[in-house]
């Protein structure tokens, strides 16, 4: 069963249309009140139609009031369409969404159209980053805290000034959507332990109220929300909102399921949930209505809020189908939005393997999966000891190069899963598991303090200079701990809030991913996307002696950048007559001579010209990485 009529709360000034979709139902009451705390309602008998969808149509200006459902004069729930409900997501709102749009909103100039290789994302959550007090943000864990401008700590930028100084082109915003174990009153919102990521979801299309200023406003949620995207457009970066569409937080009791028993959820043969998502259930994205809602809900999200793209919790569980669906329609709307997602399921599910959305699902469909080959190949494995290639595990080395690739099948030792660089999201830890500091001084308590930034810086050369789209995770760039907790998801806020004395401590760890951002912008060499051009264009050293190194050269117009990436304590010499030989047979390129300089070294880049550090050719120091121009003379 299917209906394309639009469902929610249709609002006009002179009246305000109510659909539900309830086909298993035979009684729904529409329940109206005047505002969020009242006791008195008025109810509305609403008519069934053969597709299911229950409707009523009240008359009047119902701007501010609220309501809820009545099911078979048994059960109350809110409206899973809600654009805006009250305090603790207890009653639905109607609204008119012409009087929540800040100054200047219609018409604000968004950043250009870029591709998606050029993108940089940061993934935040908005109670971390603005609530500390070394934010000096004004209006600590809210949106408004995000659009504030000339914040610092000690004359460090912090906030919204601390990203467009960074460099980044994407901000992944953690849930922004209404969820459920967080009280929303202002008056807890700095309880310590009054916090979650928001990975329990209850209306998926209303502001979460716990990171505003003013939750019992549902107008004001969405105008705060609207600030903070067109605060980031005015910046040059563009917003993706994280959303999780595979599970709700409340299973049975879920509005979801009250009004269309079991409909929206998968289930085993005998009747029960699954529970693909590790949390008690799983949405069906193949039934026709909650394919319908994920794209109505994504499209609302774009249309209304202009953002620039989704990040999708669990997406193996949103089958294929739904995932194309969804990209078709939101390209119609922004051409170069991002779209990407983790491949992979918390458990067993029925959903059939040829149709989860995993890797080798995106080939070719414009949109992008996390790369936990690629994480894991350069730093080790999430929680344990493992050590990756950054940290002397030389067997990582072929599984570092097909990342550094962007993950196409590159040759026969190196297979990736993408057809496209744009395909993969390279990182090394986001929001779930032990942050890299903490993984580093896990697995190595007895480094100092230097040598831990060393680490970290060239974990993340690796990862700037690779093929595909680089993600960080908050405050990444200055060394941020968790004081090794590996999963904060409800977490204090004491140890979630992001500490900014940390930036002037590791200021130079700072300096050095801001260069780098700056660097892979400044050369396209680093922002490849077709496996062909990729393959002709990258090559790798296939044996430098006694050198356990990645080192690779990429052709940028006539001229080639050499990139060595030293995971050995040690020095490493790559001779020039190596380097010769290797651009002569890899690229059938014949010159008389070549010169070599340093553009990259241990502290980022090389702005003065630098006399290189060994006459017989390009020396790297132990783990670092170090890139030089090559130039041919012909």
């Amino acid at each position: 069963m299917i209906s394309n009529k639009e469902l929610g709360a249709i609002y006009t000034t002179d009246s305000t249309i109510f659909r539900v979709f309830a086909p298993d139902k035979n009684n729904i009451k529409l329940r109206l009140f005047k505002d969020a705390l009242s006791l008195e309602s008025s109810d509305y008998s609403m008519i069934k139609d053969f597709d299911g969808v229950f409707e009523t149509e009240v008359s009047g200006d119902l701007d501010g009031y609220y309501y809820t459902y009545i099911v078979e004069n048994e059960f109350e729930v809110t409206d899973p369409y809600s654009i805006a409900s009250s305090v603790n997501s207890n009653r639905s709102c109607v609204i008119d969404l012409s009087k929540t749009n800040p100054e200047g909103f219609l018409e604000h100039k968004e950043p250009p159209l870029t591709k998606p290789t050029d993108s940089i994302i940061y993934e935040l959550h908005v109670k971390d980053f603005t609530t500390h007090e070394t934010s000096n943000v004004k209006h600590k864990a809210s949106l408004y805290g995000m659009t504030e401008e000339n914040t610092n700590y000690n004359g460090y930028k912090t906030g919204l000034d601390h990203l467009a100084e960074l460099g980044i082109t994407h901000v992944h915003l953690m849930p922004v959507y209404d969820y459920l174990t967080v009280r929303e009153e202002r008056d807890f919102v700095f309880d310590d332990d009054n916090y979650n990521w928001g990975y329990d979801p209850e209306l998926y299309n209303t502001v979460e109220g716990s990171i505003t200023l003013h939750p019992d406003d549902p107008k004001k949620r969405i105008y705060e929300l609207k600030e903070t995207v067109m605060a980031f457009h005015k910046k040059g970066i563009k917003v993706v909102l994280d959303v999780v569409y595979n599970h709700t937080f409340r299973g049975k009791t879920s509005n979801f399921n009250v009004l269309a028993t079991n409909y929206y959820f998968r289930q085993w043969p005998d009747g029960s949930f699954s529970n693909g998502s590790g949390c008690g259930n799983e949405f069906d994205s193949q039934k026709p209505m909650a394919r319908k809602f994920i794209i109505d809900s994504l499209k609302y999200w774009v249309k209304e809020f202009r953002v620039d793209g989704f990040r999708f919790d669990l997406m193996a569980l949103i089958d294929i189908d739904t995932i194309e669906m969804a990209v078709e329609e939101l390209r119609k709307l922004k051409p170069d939005i991002l779209i990407y997602g983790e491949p992979w399921m918390a458990d067993r599910t029925p959903l059939p393997s040829n149709k989860t959305t995993s890797k080798g699902t995106q080939s070719r469909k414009a949109f992008a999966l996390f790369n936990d080959n690629f994480r894991n190949a350069i730093k080790g494995d999430n929680d344990g000891y493992l050590l990756g290639f950054a940290q002397g595990n030389l067997d990582e080395k072929r599984n570092v190069e097909t990342g550094i690739a962007g993950n196409i099948f590159y040759d026969p030792s190196r297979i990736g899963f993408t057809q496209k660089a744009r395909e993969t999201i390279n990182y090394v830890n986001s929001h779930d598991n032990l942050i890299l500091q903490d993984k580093l001084l896990k697995v190595f308590p007895q480094k100092t303090e230097e040598e831990i930034k060393t680490y970290n810086k060239f974990i993340h050369s690796i990862l700037f200079l690779s093929q595909g789209i680089p993600f960080i995770h908050e405050g990444n760039e200055f060394l941020r701990s968790k004081n090794g907790h590996h999963n904060t998801y409800n977490a204090p806020l004491s140890i979630n809030a992001i500490d900014w004395s940390l930036k002037v401590k590791n200021i130079d760890v700072f300096n050095y991913i801001k260069d780098l951002i700056e660097f892979r912008k400044s050369h396209i060499a680093f922002r490849l996307d077709d496996a062909e051009e990729i393959r002709k264009n990258l090559k790798f050293f296939d044996h430098v002696e006694y050198c356990p190194t990645v080192a690779y050269t990429i052709r940028e117009d006539q001229n080639y950048i050499l990139v060595v990436h030293n995971g050995n304590l040690n020095p490493c010499l790559l001779t020039y007559q190596i380097l010769k030989k290797h651009i002569i047979e890899k690229y059938k390129d014949e010159f008389i001579d070549m010169t070599v300089d340093l553009i990259f070294d241990e502290n980022g880049i090389v702005r003065n010209k630098t006399k290189l550090n060994h006459p017989h050719g390009v020396q790297t120091l132990g783990i670092s990485t170090y890139v030089y121009k090559v130039n041919v003379i012909k």
